[in-house]
């Protein structure tokens, strides 16, 4: 159950609210902790909300006006779990003003940022004026599987420099799959034997894509 779903289930509600009342107090004991710093500041523009799991629906709609505090608030953070939190706001179609912030992290070796959470955030944002850099990340193997949310962002941004970089990455086993995924998006007859490849694997997920893609291009 997603955190959107306490505002119309009373009695989720309540559970929530109780326990994010217990994680406040050991907030409260945290000196690095700066989420109810966050809190009071929403709470002080006007909106109405109990705990943050709630307040997280003001998103995008007041965008103009939350994302620039959600965006201090990541920037500040020295805790993992908050950045991890903080992170989760950014998963709308159209933020495009953390993209350039999102990426820096991505690129960054600082091994307390989830990478791969950043990608699928990339993904859910769909930003178009990136796609140097998605290029340049799934070109890289050191990303190993933290690539996997951005091939399958290229996929659907239906960026075709990006097809010879995906049948490389057919070879890979730990991005296939969305390697799979992100060429059958592209609907190209030309790409029929990739996915022949792996009509009949007995990986399941190999399988299902392939079968996908060749059913798009069967019409």
């Amino acid at each position: 159950m997603s955190n959107y779903d306490i505002n119309g289930n009373p009695d989720l509600a309540k559970r929530m609210i109780d326990q994010y009342k217990a994680n406040e107090e050991q907030m409260r004991k945290n000196p690095d902790s700066i989420l109810l710093n966050f809190k009071q500041e929403l709470l002080n523009l006007g909106f109405d909300f109990q705990v943050l799991n709630q307040a997280e629906r003001l998103l995008p709609k007041h965008k103009d006006t939350i994302l620039p505090i959600v965006i201090k608030y990541y920037k500040m953070t020295k805790l993992r779990n908050e950045k991890q939190y903080l992170l989760g706001w950014f998963h709308h179609a159209g933020l495009e003003d953390v993209v350039p912030m999102l990426l820096e992290d991505f690129y960054s070796n600082n091994s307390d940022i989830d990478k791969w959470a950043i990608g699928d955030r990339l993904y859910q944002i769909r930003s178009k004026k990136y796609i140097d850099d998605y290029l340049k990340i799934i070109s890289n193997s050191s990303y190993g599987q933290d690539r996997q949310m951005i091939i399958l962002l290229v996929g659907k941004l239906k960026v075709k420099a990006a097809i010879p970089i995906l049948i490389n990455l057919l070879e890979d086993e730990g991005v296939r799959l969305q390697a799979i995924a992100a060429l059958g998006d592209f609907k190209q007859e030309n790409l029929r034997p990739y996915f022949e490849r792996f009509q009949n694997s007995t990986h399941p997920g190999w399988r299902k894509y392939a079968k996908s893609a060749l059913k798009k291009l069967n019409g």
